[in-house]
């Protein structure tokens, strides 16, 4: 009928076209509302085809037939209109953007007055070409289907809808909806209805929501419908893999359950070396650095805590995100000082920094280092020794390892001053008794890094092991007699007397300490 009318309408003169649009209006006016369904699948693809000629007469006819019939129809929902043959005007090249603009908005209309298996089947159709549509109309296309994906594909995709959606996966139109869908899944209804959901810009969440927020059962149907269809759609698991982690970190119970079961079954194959995937990742629990110059409402929030926490699971098994510099330092930042941050997060923040610090590439390394290290430092500096919960040993004690690996790989960051040295044999006076072991095995990693240092830096580290060699703790006199075996040879009386007190200690493991004197071992001579 699209067609026809179309067509009738291109071969039709202004007056002709004026004159047909005339007996339109009226017949409207006449018909009773059981009747109005059958003219209107006439009336309404003429008129908005119509919207493409240039006299004012004409649009002004058509403008009073549009009218009409919203008041007709607005508050009757069953009253159908002719989806396809809109579909197929909206659809030609030969329509003018004006024909589009209005289309679309009878498209919402009729789409919206369809029965819900009709939707379910129409619903995929609407994705072919959306890559190319303009933004605005991506928007509302794209709900039209997630909101018939929620009420038709909950509990399964049919075979043959299925298929549909199939064809579009390998294309840029697939890749729009996989996007849209995952800003879905992101969503989550504001406190009071107001403000940005985490893991999305206001634009974004817009673009979801069309401004008027989503809720309840009707939120949790869409993400459970996507979450089938991006399943039948076989994407790539680098496609899928942040959806379905957003899903698995859902508030949601039946969500955060078939998120996880996707995860384990399409993507566990997942390639966690490809650096696009993993600037996704990072964006997603960065969000948007503030100095970048760009609109509000198009910068990103940092996503939750809890999708956050999987995150770092995934950062800590790649090696493409310890060297993903300036997101890494972002990261690590975020989790240690951001806003919002949890314990949990601070602990995982200093294990990504130990993972770093072992698998970043030296040029990442020398950019980073030094930045990560002092915010270290501060964050050790801000705790107390007495702390006693489990989160904090275990945020110290990945701190402690991470200056021991920086130690190794980047020893001149260490051996032209004694700060660190002093910080070390410090703490393993002071910090309680589970945290020494991992101090003593960062100060043996320390060590190395003053084998190159400065006659004047070695002399201080010597009054320094003197000081130590005699303390109370044993892990303060085993790492001074450690050190005078690695930076001092046997012609070093204050290093030979440390040895000689470690000869005599009641711990069986500092008086072995002597042995490890060597003269073929000898670094320093003072």
């Amino acid at each position: 009928m699209a067609e026809t009318s179309s067509a009738a309408a291109a071969a039709q003169t202004d007056a002709e076209r004026e004159e047909a649009l005339d007996r339109m209006l009226t017949r409207l006016a006449l018909a009773e509302d059981a009747r109005l369904a059958p003219l209107l699948a006439r009336v309404l693809p003429y008129a908005i085809t119509s919207l493409a000629s240039a006299t004012a007469s004409v649009r002004k006819l058509v403008m009073e037939i549009l009218s009409h019939i919203n008041k007709r129809v607005k508050h009757r929902p069953e009253i159908s209109l002719p989806m396809l043959d809109l579909w197929r005007i909206y659809t030609e090249s030969t329509s003018s953007t004006i024909v589009r603009n209005f289309c679309i908005v009878y498209i919402e209309m009729a789409f919206e007055r369809l029965l819900s298996e009709d939707k379910g089947s129409i619903a995929p159709d609407l994705l072919i070409n959306i890559s190319n549509v303009t933004e605005q109309h991506q928007g509302i296309i794209l709900r039209l289907v997630v909101k018939a994906i929620g009420e038709c594909n909950t509990h399964k995709v049919g075979d043959n809808v299925a298929s549909k959606y199939q064809s579009i996966s390998g294309s840029n139109d697939g890749l729009v909806f996989a996007d849209f869908c995952f800003h879905t899944v992101l969503y989550q209804t504001p406190p009071q209805g107001v403000g940005c959901p985490a893991g999305l810009s206001v634009a974004q969440s817009d673009r979801v929501t069309g401004k008027q927020p989503l809720k309840g059962d009707t939120l949790t149907s869409r993400k459970l419908g996507i979450l089938n269809v991006i399943e039948a759609m076989q994407l790539a698991p680098e496609i899928v893999y942040p959806l379905y982690l957003a899903a698995a970190s859902d508030s949601q119970e039946s969500v955060t359950k078939r998120g996880e079961e996707l995860l384990k079954r399409k993507a566990s194959a997942v390639n966690l070396e490809d650096s696009n995937l993993m600037k996704k990742l990072f964006t997603l629990f960065n969000g948007t650095a503030s100095p970048e110059n760009i609109a509000a409402e198009l910068k990103v929030a940092p996503a939750h805590s809890s999708l956050r926490v999987r995150l770092m699971g995934v950062f800590c098994r790649s090696i493409a995100a310890a060297n993903a510099f300036p997101y890494t330092l972002q990261c690590i930042f975020g989790c240690i000082y951001g806003n919002g941050t949890t314990s949990r997060l601070k602990q995982l923040g200093m294990e990504f920094t130990v993972w770093v610090f072992k698998h970043a590439a030296n040029d990442q390394l020398k950019l980073i280092g030094p930045v990560i290290l002092s915010g270290i430092l501060r964050s050790l500096d801000g705790s107390s020794t007495t702390e006693a919960d489990s989160s904090s040993r275990d945020i110290k004690i990945f701190a402690y390892q991470a200056i021991g690996l920086l130690a190794t790989r980047m020893p001149n960051l260490f051996s032209n001053k004694t700060d660190m040295a002093i910080r070390l044999f410090t703490a393993l006076r002071l910090e309680e008794q589970s945290l020494r072991l991992t101090i003593q095995e960062a100060a043996t990693a320390l060590a190395t890094a003053y084998k190159g240092a400065s006659v004047v830096i070695l002399k201080d580290i010597e009054a320094l092991l003197l000081e130590n060699s005699q303390m109370e703790q044993s892990e303060v006199r085993f790492s001074a007699v450690r050190w005078a075996t690695t930076l001092y040879d046997m012609k070093h009386c204050p290093s030979r007397y440390i040895c000689m007190l470690g000869a005599s200690d009641v711990k069986l493991d500092i008086r072995h300490g002597k042995l490890c004197i060597q003269p073929t071992a000898s670094v320093a001579t003072l």
